[in-house]
C-alpha cells in the first residue's frame, strides 16, 4: 500500500523552519522560534510576495523533516 499522508516540497529553510508547499497548493512555516518567522516574513516580501503563509500549531501533527527532504530531493 503506498500512502503518502504529507507530500510537501521545501520553499526555502530559515534558521530551524522550513517554509514548505503543500501538496493542496498551501503554504506553511514548520519549526523555528520568533526571529526564524520574522526572517521568512520579510524574505517573502522581498522574493515570494504572491506566497502566504501559515505557521504550524502546537495541535497539528507535525511534519516529518527527514520526510520532506527526501521527498524534495527524488522530485
Amino acid at each position: 500500500m503506498n500512502c503518502i499522508i504529507n507530500p510537501a516540497r521545501i520553499i526555502n529553510r530559515f534558521g530551524n523552519a522550513w517554509l514548505i508547499k503543500r501538496a493542496d497548493g498551501k503554504h506553511e512555516l514548520v519549526g523555528g522560534n520568533e526571529n526564524d518567522f520574522t526572517q521568512t516574513k520579510e524574505w517573502v516580501s522581498l522574493f515570494a510576495h504572491e506566497i502566504v503563509f501559515n505557521r504550524l500549531r502546537v495541535n497539528r501533527r507535525p511534519v516529518d523533516k527527514a520526510r520532506v527532504v527526501s521527498q524534495h530531493l527524488r522530485s
